[in-house]
């Protein structure tokens, strides 16, 4: 007997089942991605926020900077009243430089240049190397001071603090020697967008000698630059953007440190050097197409340049091992020809100063949005 068959309704069938079978796997890839995601998102729920993004960790940064800031503050309102209290001259140090970072610093904004000043501060220690509070106050007013002085004397119609790194010395005398780099910036703003893919950054009429300031190949002006110095803008104006933080949250640096690379670390798989490095024997001069970076070579290395900041560096050096969420801070390119008679080379070269610091994730209400230097009581 022959069997009547509604195409449509198993067509109809069908289709429900591999629906419902979709559904089910993307729900599955929805409950298992939070866990190898690296960056948070955002969520509605306050407890859910504090649940995915408070971590024990950033609760003892946030308790440890609010505890200095407090003390700080009540040694301001009563300044004789002699609190008896003392530090290691590492923890000093770190207090420091870490409120003033968190107070004042704009990490997570592009700039097309940046200057860094440097200054020497003193803190007094005893003989176990401990400072005693009023004291570290003392170094902070001095360094705010400081700081602030070089933020509004630069250069800049529109500037922005990125961080200060402060680095501990030997003691003498009784006192520690703190060297403090303080960068200040061009402000550009907040990119949108990330660039994406390898789209042309220089055009036919970029073209380059490899640095000390020599300016373009084919002289068009006085302009003193070089090489160097125009990739390290384009990847400071280019700066890949950070995660956007949950509702009420709001990102923190710390621990800033530095990298120097002097250009032949890293390869590509041709066996080119991703940064401009060319080594020759000493009695051989480098020529005109060596000392020349054309527009196509000034991209090939900017986008090496990327690939080294943002991929190469933390995959490689053992200071991102313990780093959850690392951020770029700045970059330093000098463009520089070196001599080494003891082996008869020398080098053209593009060294590199890079900055990074630990990123961690906290409430607004427990460290308030930075403020501008120029808005400080």
């Amino acid at each position: 007997m022959p069997v009547n068959v509604n195409i449509n309704q198993i067509t109809l069938e069908f289709m429900k089942t591999r629906f419902f079978q979709l559904f089910a796997i993307v729900m599955l890839a929805g409950l298992l991605m939070p866990g190898c995601q690296k960056e948070p998102h955002s969520v509605d729920s306050a407890g859910q926020a504090d649940q995915m993004v408070y971590t024990p960790k950033a609760t003892q940064l946030v308790a440890d900077i609010n505890s200095f800031k407090q003390k700080m503050t009540a040694m301001r309102e009563h300044p004789h009243l002699k609190s008896g209290e003392v530090m290691s001259k590492e923890d000093a140090r770190w207090n420091i430089e870490t409120l003033f970072n968190v107070t004042y610093g704009f990490p997570d904004l592009s700039y097309s240049k940046t200057i860094t000043d440097t200054a020497l501060v003193y803190l007094p220690v005893d003989a176990s190397g401990n400072a005693r509070l009023e004291d570290v106050v003392a170094v902070y007013e001095e360094v705010l001071a400081l700081v602030t002085n070089f933020y509004i004397n630069s250069n800049f119609d529109e500037k922005g603090f990125l961080f200060m790194q402060l680095s501990s010395g030997d003691v003498a005398n009784g006192k520690l020697e703190i060297r403090l780099e303080a960068v200040t910036g061009a402000r550009l703003g907040t990119l949108d967008d990330t660039p994406v893919g390898y789209d042309d950054v220089f055009d036919i009429n970029d073209n380059w000698k490899y640095g000390d300031g020599l300016g373009q190949c084919v002289q068009i002006d006085n302009d003193e630059s070089d090489a160097a110095e125009e990739i390290e803008i384009v990847i400071r104006s280019m700066n890949v953007g950070w995660p956007e933080p949950p509702s009420a949250y709001r990102w923190i640096t710390i621990n800033p440190f530095d990298i120097e690379l002097v250009g032949n670390e890293f390869k590509n798989e041709n066996d080119e050097n991703l940064m401009f490095y060319i080594e020759k024997p000493i009695d051989i001069d480098f020529t005109d197409d060596e000392i020349c970076l054309i527009y196509t070579e000034m991209n090939f290395h900017y986008y090496g340049e990327q690939q080294v900041i943002y991929e190469l560096v933390p995959q490689t050096f053992h200071q991102f091992i313990d780093i959850e969420h690392w951020a770029f801070l700045d970059c330093n390119l000098k463009g520089r020809h070196v001599s080494n008679y003891l082996i008869g080379t020398h080098v053209l070269q593009h060294f590199n100063d890079l900055d990074y610091a630990e990123r961690i994730l906290v409430p607004i209400g427990d460290i308030p949005d930075a403020i501008e230097l120029y808005q400080q009581n």
